[in-house]
Parts: C-alpha cells; sequence; structure tokens
C-alpha cells in the first residue's frame, strides 16, 4: 500500500470528498440511471431498468458488506484490506451475474445487456488480480462507468478526466500506489470500451 503523503488540512478534506463523491456506492447507483435513461425504450422501462441495475450491481454487495462489517468479519465497509476482499468480490459477482441473467429474461436493450456482461466478465479477473495486488476499485468502477456513459449516452471522451484527481485522491490518501490507481483505471477502461464497440459492429 502507498504510505500517505505530507499532510495539509485543506488537501486532506479535498482528497476525502473526492473518494466519497467517486466512490463506487455512489457512481454505481448514478451510473445505473444513466445507462438506463440512454438505452430505455419507454419510461416504464426506465424504473424498471435503473432499479434492477442499481438493485443488483451494487445493493447486493453493500448488503454484503454491511452485514460482514456488523459481524467483525470485515473492518470498514470501504474494505481497506486486500485480505477481507474475497467475499465482497464474490457478492459483486452474483449480483452482476444475476443482473446479466435478468435483462437477458425480460428482454432488456441489448447495449446495456451487453455492457452487463463484460462488466460480470470482468469481475472475476478483477478478483482474481485483487488477490496479491491491491488494485484500485474507485478508480476502476470509475473508468468503466465512464467508457459506459461514452458508448451507450454518447458523453465525451473528456469526462474521463475525473479519473486523474480521483488518482490523486486515493494515493494521498495512502490508499492505493499511483501504479494501483491508474492501473485499474486503465484495465478497466481498455477491458469495457474495446469490447463494447466490437459488439456495435455486429
Amino acid at each position: 500500500m502507498s504510505e500517505p503523503v505530507a499532510r495539509h488540512p485543506a488537501l486532506d478534506f479535498l482528497a476525502l470528498f473526492l473518494s466519497a463523491v467517486l466512490s463506487p456506492f455512489l457512481c454505481v447507483p448514478y451510473f445505473c440511471t444513466v445507462f438506463a435513461r440512454a438505452t430505455a425504450r419507454s419510461d416504464s422501462e426506465f424504473y424498471l431498468l435503473a432499479g434492477l441495475c442499481i438493485l443488483l450491481s451494487i445493493g447486493v454487495p453493500a448488503a454484503y458488506i454491511s452485514w460482514q462489517v456488523y459481524r467483525g468479519n470485515i473492518t470498514d465497509i470501504h474494505v481497506r484490506q486486500r485480505e477481507q476482499r474475497k467475499g465482497p468480490f464474490r457478492a459483486g459477482i452474483a449480483g452482476l451475474g444475476i443482473l446479466v441473467l435478468a435483462l437477458w429474461m425480460i428482454d432488456g436493450p441489448v447495449r446495456l445487456t451487453q455492457f452487463s456482461g463484460l462488466l460480470f466478465a470482468q469481475s472475476f479477473l478483477f478478483e482474481m488480480i485483487s488477490r496479491s495486488w491491491k488494485i484500485s476499485m474507485h478508480t476502476s468502477v470509475l473508468a468503466a462507468g465512464l467508457a459506459g456513459c461514452i458508448e451507450l449516452a454518447g458523453w465525451s471522451t473528456a469526462s474521463l478526466l475525473t479519473i486523474v484527481p480521483l488518482c490523486w485522491a486515493r494515493h494521498y490518501r495512502g490508499r492505493h500506489t499511483w501504479g494501483q490507481a491508474f492501473g485499474g483505471a486503465a484495465l478497466s477502461y481498455g477491458l469495457t470500451v474495446y469490447p463494447l464497440r466490437w459488439l456495435a459492429s455486429f
């Protein structure tokens, strides 16, 4: 893990603020809403898709982590200890797998189903990486979400600049090295945007 850099009250607050606002617990529900709005074929489908995506992609792992924190098996809700990430990853994998199945069963939008399937596949890789290297899930989730926004909702690639301050915040707070922060973002973005573009060609 990275060692915290020299402290300054204003920078402490900024780093904490960025880590909180751009955390998976807040980013994922927001991105789910964006994806649902961009792909839904009606207002009623939008609400259904948004609800399913939020409940299964972040609700399942969040519920698992909260329960394990309550029982004392996980130190904190952000799962700072790499050794404690196995269970939360598997809960996330289960939630994404159920989401892909649910979208397929309700004949959900093809692009949203494809995107969810890619995240499901990626989750196995990130779980394996985390066994030996504390890759940043904050930056990985943000990068995957932005990739989805670019491909599904037509966002500008300039939105990717959001990743830079988050990488700084994770490093400044001593949660990750620069390599773990930028590496997670680069890997997640590449494994999301290029397969999505390839699938769109069919």
